[in-house]
């Protein structure tokens, strides 16, 4: 009896396994959206790796798709970005950032944000000429992009 509750259990287990693989990609764009990798707080991120280019040697820029946790430090970032800019934040789903990647340098911009609702519907876009250059540290979402566009 110990001998088919395990098996049934080793199946349950490979079963749970490949369900949460398939919504991945379900949710990961079927197929236009690459998933790179997770936050310690579980925020999902997604490189379109056909928006990838090179603008210069150690330069590149690359769409990137990240769904937060609702945890997560990155998910209150984006609450008060919505609330600031007057919009909704109820039904918030993700974000797509056009990057600016500063491969050598190890900095990033964010050259247009726009935020989505569970629906696909745009929520608020933002974009500037001239943003600012951050820092990209171990550990953090941003270096998940980088690993994933600038390792040519």
């Amino acid at each position: 009896m110990k001998v088919l509750s395990l098996s049934w259990l080793f199946v349950f287990f490979i079963s749970a396994l490949f369900v949460g693989s398939v919504s991945v990609y379900a949710q990961s764009g079927e197929g236009k959206w690459t998933l790179v990798g997770f936050t310690k707080y579980r925020d999902a991120i997604f490189i379109n790796k056909n928006s990838i280019s090179y603008p210069s040697h150690d330069m590149a820029t690359a769409w990137a798709r990240i769904e937060p946790s609702e945890k997560s430090k990155y998910y209150r970032e984006i609450k008060r970005e919505l609330k600031k800019s007057q919009k909704p934040t109820r039904g918030f789903k993700y974000t797509e950032i056009l990057n600016e990647i500063d491969c050598a340098g190890n900095r990033i911009r964010y050259m247009k944000i726009v935020y989505f609702s569970k629906e696909n519907n745009v929520i608020h876009s933002s974009s500037r000429t001239e943003p600012e250059w951050k820092k990209i540290h171990p550990g953090s979402l941003w270096e998940n992009i980088q690993k994933a566009v600038c390792n040519k």
